[in-house]
């Protein structure tokens, strides 16, 4: 059969596959895979580094391909195997390192597994907490190795920064640890890197201090504990003091070189962990003290005072039972090392209480210290110290030097031995011993410094003093406490009032307190026909409101009561002739209210001076006077039939107070009253010879258009009240002593 090509058709001819190019095809597909395959394989070979092994006492989280070895937060391995060891003591972890990181494969670096850690010193590894476990690195310069020991706990510092490490050393380092800051001066220069045993079983402290401040460690610096607080107690107080937030949770170490400032220190140098900075301080040359017995010496607290002020510590001691003796081991502060001197003496001060009396009573507060005296021979090394008791030791000094004194009085106070002796506030003194003179009259010894040994003279004055004394008085409550010392049982005080001559005696009456003490002058002698409320001692002679001396006796007598008083320097005026004296006690009747001053100071006498010679016997007055406690102004004489004014009443002018009533008395004759008044100076020219005087206060009314007026000054003033007026023209004025009518009623009603 045969086709045809018709007319114009076009022959485009016919496709054949071709079954070798279709193979080619199927090749490139995996051709490449295989190529990308070879790639990721030659590249991941490329960049992994060495393979390292380290040695762990534990592993907890790390896991074989998914625990990771991190150095400065990149991740540069990964743990390839984690088994135990032989021995099943430990665990090896084998880590894969990036090429990158080839360079901690040398001896040096540290590995640690990071995992959380929170306490008070440290607090580290918290992205463990979501991440999972991991091993920290920080690298090291040595050779290069394979085979590592991992560290037990992260390092404080995770990078290797240039620094300076010291040791610390001491006989025990109760708190410090990890973390601990070290501070210079008040900066923050380093901190404790580790806590550890020496060979002779010593505790010491690694501590690192930054680069930037190794220079400020030489070789001469003194390194103490800084507490996180301290609290210290003395006589003058009690403070408080905390360092800095970090120190406050766990302590803190402080240094300084306080002279010589030495050269730069060196890595591992190993200095002295003192307790304290007064510690620090103390490192003079030491000395060997000796006592009889160790009661109160303490390592390391007990301190060496010289005039009050501490001058040293005890930083040693040493029992030796075959001897019976103490040693005690002491550095001075370098600037008081000069005086331990041959001669020099060293007592332990330690409180005591018997049956005898109180001593070191200061010691409750600043506990026992031992109080040196400087020597003046040649520096030396070991003393004799002593342990004596305190009365004792002060009845060695008076026999020495300084004033041995007695004090009588027919009954001694609760004074003893060590009761402080006082001049002028300072403490001159002790109370020695209590003993009987040779009358069988108790007395005390005391002794009195030498250097206030010239303050003693013939008329020098001598008084106990209280613990504590209270004074009242209108408006005031006064409530004083003596030294520390003297809080217990009080003391003795002495002063010189007036013009005091002649050398010091052997024997002083003691008197009860200071009033009695400055009232210095002859006894003056003053009868009263009653006593009530007088006390020897205590009650007072006051002149214008102002207490001028003191009653030394009161004795009933004839009678009546003889008061033996002294007064003060310089009130001679109130021992002359016309001098007044007159009692001033609380009184209240329906008359009035007088005295009621003396509810809180208690009973007391006025005085009024006098013009006349000096004497040494007077008659007081009995009851208080008007005219004892205002004795000037300008004096008239009220006569009536009879009244009912009575002393004390006030005198008006247009309600205006001019005067006062002062006495009342019948008059010679016996047929009227007379009332002597005293009009006050600047209201005398009101006084005039045609003045009139009525009794005002009696009640009157008067009926108005609309009201009523009622007056009843005898409400208001108990014991009356006189009006004063002048009618008319003013007459000539009235001289001194006039004598006025009182009337009944107003001029003019």
């Amino acid at each position: 059969m045969s086709h045809e090509k018709a007319e114009g058709d076009e022959d485009l001819g016919e496709v054949v596959r071709s079954p070798r190019v279709v193979a080619l095809w199927a090749w490139v597909f995996p051709l490449l895979a295989a190529m990308a395959a070879g790639w990721l394989l030659w590249s991941n070979w490329k960049s992994q580094g060495p393979e390292i092994q380290i040695r762990f006492d534990e592993a907890p989280g790390i896991q074989a391909g998914k625990s990771l070895l991190i150095y400065r937060g990149v991740t540069s391995g990964r743990v390839t195997g984690v088994r135990l060891d032989p021995k099943l003591e430990g665990v090896l972890v084998s880590v894969r390192l990036q090429a990158f990181a080839a360079d901690l494969a040398r001896s040096g670096t540290d590995f640690w597994i990071d995992k959380p850690v929170v306490s008070l010193t440290e607090t580290s590894g918290l992205d463990a907490i979501i991440q999972g476990n991991s091993i920290q690195a920080r690298q090291g310069g040595g050779q290069p190795a394979r085979s590592f020991q991992g560290l037990t706990k992260a390092p404080l510092r995770t990078l290797r920064e240039p620094s300076l490490a010291l040791r610390l050393r001491a006989e025990q380092i109760p708190f410090l640890g990890r973390g601990t800051p070290v501070y210079f001066r008040g900066v923050s220069v380093g901190f404790v890197r580790d806590k550890e045993l020496d060979e002779e079983g010593r505790p010491f402290l690694r501590v690192i201090i930054t680069e930037k401040y190794a220079p400020a460690v030489r070789t001469t610096s003194r390194f103490w504990i800084l507490p996180a607080t301290s609290l210290k107690l003395s006589a003058r107080g009690a403070s408080l003091d905390m360092a800095g937030l970090d120190a406050l949770v766990q302590g803190g170490i402080a240094f300084d070189h306080f002279e010589e400032r030495g050269g730069e220190a060196a890595d591992e140098n190993v200095f002295e962990l003192e307790a304290s900075e007064f510690a620090a301080r103390a490192h003079g040359p030491p000395i060997t003290i000796t006592f009889d017995d160790a009661l109160g010496l303490a390592a390391g607290e007990t301190k060496v005072v010289l005039l009050g002020q501490p001058a040293g510590l005890v930083e040693k001691v040493k029992v030796h039972p075959d001897r019976g003796q103490v040693t005690a081991t002491a550095r001075l502060l370098p600037e008081f090392a000069h005086l331990a001197g041959e001669g020099a003496a060293f007592t332990l001060v330690r409180p005591r209480i018997s049956l005898q009396g109180v001593s070191g009573l200061e010691t409750l507060v600043t506990g026992p210290y031992i109080a040196m005296e400087p020597g003046n021979g040649a520096p030396a090394s070991t003393f004799a110290g002593r342990s004596v008791s305190g009365e004792a030791w002060d009845l060695g000094k008076a026999k020495e030097e300084g004033l041995r004194i007695t004090l009588t009085a027919e009954e001694v106070p609760n004074l003893s031995a060590g009761a402080p002796v006082i001049y002028r506030g300072l403490v001159a003194g002790s109370v020695l011993e209590k003993s009987l003179d040779a009358q069988g009259r108790p007395s005390l010894v005391v002794f009195v410094k030498s250097e206030f040994a010239g303050s003693v003279r013939g008329g020098t004055r001598f008084w106990r003093v209280p613990a504590t004394s209270v004074r009242a008085g209108p408006g005031v409550l006064e409530v004083e406490l003596q030294g520390l010392a003297a809080l217990a049982q009080g003391g003795v005080a002495f002063e010189n009032f007036g013009e005091v001559s002649g050398p010091a005696a052997a024997t002083y009456p003691l008197l009860s307190n200071r009033a009695a003490a400055a009232a210095s002058s002859p006894p003056v002698r003053i009868s009263f026909d009653d006593g009530q409320g007088l006390l020897a001692g205590k009650t007072e002679l006051r002149y214008l409101g102002l207490p001028v001396g003191l009653v030394e006796q009161a004795t009933p007598r004839g009678g009546q009561v003889e008061v033996v008083a002294r007064f003060q320097p310089g009130h001679d005026a109130l021992r002359r002739a016309g001098a007044v004296f007159a009692i001033v006690r609380p009184q209240v009747s329906l008359k009035g209210f007088t005295g009621l001053e003396t509810l809180l100071s208690g009973v007391y006498i006025e005085c009024l001076p006098g013009s006349g010679p000096l004497k040494d016997s007077f008659v007081g007055r009995t009851a208080s006077d008007p005219e004892i406690l205002q004795p000037t102004g300008f004096k008239i004489l009220l006569v009536s039939a009879g009244t009912e004014i009575h002393p004390g009443a006030e005198i008006y002018y247009r309600d205006i107070r001019i005067g006062e009533v002062t006495s009342k008395e019948l008059s010679a004759d016996g047929k009227s009253v007379e009332l002597s008044a005293r009009i006050r100076d600047q209201y005398r020219d009101l006084i005039r010879e045609n003045s009139q005087f009525w009794d005002d206060s009696l009640i009157q009314a008067s009926v108005g258009f609309v009201k009523l007026k009622i007056k009843a000054p005898t409400l208001i003033t108990p014991n009356g009240r006189v009006g004063m007026a002048t009618p008319g023209r003013p007459g000539p004025k009235a001289p001194a002593g006039t004598v006025f009518q009182l009337g009944n009623k107003a001029v003019g009603n």
